[in-house]
């Protein structure tokens, strides 16, 4: 049987796992390709991030948010043409030309998807906004309109602009063939992977990995719910916060259904990163087994928000008792003190 650098090229191998998330059927990678992107997941390669925050279901929808990313135009836009969009009429001038008024499912359908595309703080803004004009051209021209707006802390006028660059792209969900865009998991991982290489492109160091491999058990929160809690009117915070008190109070140990789910899929990641780095070692390369089986063992534990609540709580109340103690013994000191003269 051919192999491959000590791997058989018609066989399926944990390192296939790690790189893609799951066993793939296709060779979406080198097996080169495959040892530099887990040579960037345990070597902590900053992680990007695309994420669907939403979309308008109507014309006036889609022009609110246009008007919103480019700040009321105080920031300047690049369409799918590559040309600049500068100022508010500009802005509304593209959004005409999209014909979205005449488009089907006004209300019921999105007609266009907003898209963020950021990386952490410190990453060069011009760097990962040729990155992101590249991935759409990439992925739409030709197929969907876009338009796309870079947000960085010192360009962006809103009062809490996030301290991370990030790109705002807006995609008309209605193609020129009358074809509509849609967007699944396996598209936001084939996005993401995109992306990453798009950024290596520009000299920044980026990667896509899945969550799991990551050691991150806790999903992204959307925008709406972000904000909410932010803003601390959060009915389903709330809610759950209760629900943890009530469950230290009860002395409720049992772990819910959906926490298993993650304390198996991280056992199940763990299995995977020794067997590639046994796979490796095998293949001759030491340096990186060694450095797979490293991350194996610093991978943070599986925690879900009912943990990190409950936490919180008892950190509360601990607080409160170290707070009435001191106070409660001085009292009683003090009456003792005077009972003593």
């Amino acid at each position: 049987m051919a192999t491959n650098g000590g791997f058989a090229s018609g066989e399926s191998h944990d390192i296939d796992f790690l790189v893609n998330g799951r066993r793939s059927r296709t060779q979406r990678f080198t097996l080169g390709q495959k040892k530099a992107q887990l040579a960037r997941t345990v070597n902590r390669v900053p992680e990007v991030m695309v994420k669907v925050s939403g979309g308008g279901k109507t014309a006036q929808h889609v022009q609110a948010h246009m008007d919103y990313i480019t700040r009321n135009g105080k920031l300047e836009a690049v369409n799918d043409q590559g040309e600049k969009i500068s100022g508010k009429e500009d802005v509304k001038e593209l959004h005409d030309s999209w014909d979205l008024d005449a488009a089907n499912g006004q209300g019921k359908y999105r007609q266009a998807f907003n898209v963020v595309l950021s990386m952490p703080a410190g990453t060069d803004p011009k760097g990962l906004f040729k990155a992101a004009q590249n991935f759409a051209r990439e992925q739409f021209y030709g197929q969907h309109q876009y338009m796309m707006v870079l947000h960085t802390p010192d360009t962006d006028p809103h009062k809490n602009a996030p301290p991370h660059p990030h790109v705002h792209l807006v995609i008309k969900a209605e193609g020129f063939d009358g074809k509509r865009l849609h967007i699944r998991k396996a598209t936001l991982e084939e996005w993401r992977g995109a992306f990453a290489d798009k950024l290596r492109e520009q000299g920044i160091e980026a990667n896509a990995t899945p969550r799991d491999i990551r050691g991150q058990t806790r999903k992204a929160k959307t925008p709406g719910a972000y904000f909410t809690e932010k803003r601390g009117t959060s009915k389903a915070l709330k809610s759950k916060f209760e629900e943890a008190r009530q469950d230290l109070q009860q002395g409720d140990q049992t772990p819910k259904p959906w926490e298993v789910a993650i304390v198996n899929r991280r056992r199940a990641v763990v299995r995977k990163l020794l067997g590639a780095a046994a796979e490796l070692r095998k293949e001759g390369d030491e340096t990186l087994a060694t450095a797979v089986e490293r991350y194996a063992k610093e991978l943070p534990r599986p925690e879900t928000e009912r943990h990190q609540m409950k936490r919180a709580i008892v950190a509360q109340v601990q607080q409160q008792r170290q707070t009435q103690e001191p106070s409660q013994q001085r009292d009683g000191t003090g009456r003792n003190d005077d009972k003593e003269r």
